[in-house]
């Protein structure tokens, strides 16, 4: 609650708005997003897999990496992945995660 406090409530607010729509607009760049657009999440971003890429072999590269994302549930697993974007997490982790994603993937 310190480091909430310390930042401030509308800091933390509008950092986690810029980590969204930083994620989002990676997402649409190279998948697309899962979620409807009226009900996207400033904290966490599900990104549809409409490259097919396998998402376990994905995390298992990032998790020789020093980092890890979600895969869907039950019979999503594989169609899609989250990547969050909320409390301590910083514009640079992101940007340093979707740069070893990309690198993982082969994307520019």
């Amino acid at each position: 609650m310190d480091d909430i406090l310390a930042e401030g409530l509308e800091n933390r607010w509008q950092r986690h708005e810029e980590m969204a729509a930083y994620v989002r607009d990676w997402a649409r760049r190279y998948f697309a997003l899962f979620s409807d657009e009226r009900y996207l999440s400033p904290t966490v971003t599900n990104v549809e897999n409409t490259r097919g890429i396998s998402v376990v072999a994905l995390n298992e590269e990032l998790g020789k990496r020093g980092a890890m994302i979600s895969n869907g549930y039950g019979d999503l697993k594989e169609k899609c992945f989250r990547i969050a974007h909320m409390g301590d997490i910083t514009l640079d982790d992101l940007s340093w995660l979707l740069g070893q994603i990309n690198d993982v993937l082969g994307l520019s």
